[in-house]
């Protein structure tokens, strides 16, 4: 059983992949050259995986359920972000995490994200069966 208030931090250097801009697909989309949400997103994920590692059995992983977001400010390519994730509480199956997301300059981001822990072999399953009712 994961503890109240474990926490986790994850540190990662903005990469241009990590750009909003490298998610624009045509022309006429335009985005800054900073750290993109989806790509805080993912290190606010790892950082919460990371807490639950231990509570995570063979055959099991955890997956993001859902995840409440506030990307607070720009971070440039080439700086450090960490993601710190608290384990808040457990309601049912799901595990509440609260997280801050800073960089140099300061807070960037602050998040509450829930967790589940599943058979892999389950889920994996569940998606085969969605992609052969394509």
């Amino acid at each position: 059983m994961i503890e109240r208030g474990r926490a986790a931090t994850l540190t990662h250097t903005v990469t241009s992949a990590d750009l909003a801009a490298a998610h624009a697909r045509e022309a006429e989309e335009r985005y800054p050259d900073v750290l993109s949400t989806p790509a805080l997103l993912s290190l606010i994920e790892r950082a919460c995986a990371n807490v639950l590692r231990d509570a995570v059995g063979d055959g099991q992983l955890s997956v993001g359920v859902t995840t409440h977001l506030s990307h607070l400010a720009p971070t440039p390519l080439g700086a450090e972000v960490s993601a710190t994730a608290t384990f808040r509480d457990i309601d049912g199956a799901l595990y509440w995490f609260d997280i801050v997301a800073t960089d140099a300059g300061g807070p960037i981001g602050t998040a509450s994200h829930a967790r589940a822990i599943v058979e892999r072999s389950a889920i994996e399953a569940r998606a085969a069966k969605r992609r052969r009712a394509q």
